[in-house]
């Protein structure tokens, strides 16, 4: 994330060192002492900022939740049109999947566990929501691409390219066909253009 561990407050550097141990290790290879160990805190504080596991990784995903909304709208409010923004939203799944594999990958593994904890899946669909709006405004407003699919609502269309993108990033995360890594997502780019 954006922030300096050694400038951060105590609760902002067990924040970050438990993002950097789930991002790396995934929710149920990581404990409390593991991420106490990692800040250099004691359990007990560590306890004392975020009562539990549970509590941690829900601030956790509220971090990333932030991250993610953040860049992506800017990237979106940058292009000049509907076409580019498309263009946009992609690279950004491609600068994931290149650069950032560890946040994408604490995505999926706060997606997977969403299935099963009912505080972490408000917040998965909270952001999943949050998404899917600002791919209806910034992008379906402008675009022809709703005049063809004219019996869908913009939200289903939106949820429609979140999900094809989301889930072909998954795909690419877990595939071993290096060489046509990208080849799916830059067909959704073509055919949204």
């Amino acid at each position: 994330m954006n922030l300096n561990k050694e400038k951060a407050n105590p609760s902002q550097k067990i924040l970050l060192t438990a993002f950097e141990c789930l991002s790396t290790r995934g929710y149920a290879n990581v404990s409390m002492r593991d991420i106490a160990g990692a800040s250099g805190v004691a359990l007990s504080q560590l306890t004392y900022y975020f009562k539990n596991k549970e509590g941690l990784f829900t601030e956790v995903i509220n971090m990333m939740i932030h991250q993610y909304l953040l860049e992506i709208e800017d990237n979106l409010q940058a292009a000049a049109d509907a076409k580019e923004k498309i263009e946009s939203l992609i690279r950004f799944f491609k600068e994931l999947i290149r650069n950032r594999p560890k946040l994408l990958r604490l995505f999926i593994d706060f997606t997977a566990q969403a299935l099963w904890v009912p505080s972490f899946r408000e917040q998965v669909d909270s952001l999943f929501n949050k998404l899917t709006k600002i791919i209806e405004k910034n992008i379906l407003a402008d675009m022809e691409l709703g005049k063809k699919l004219r019996n869908c609502s913009a939200k289903s269309v939106a949820k429609l390219i979140l999900g094809a993108l989301y889930g072909t990033s998954i795909q690419i995360m877990l595939g071993s066909d290096q060489d046509s890594v990208f080849e799916s997502l830059n067909l959704a780019e073509s055919i949204l253009n």
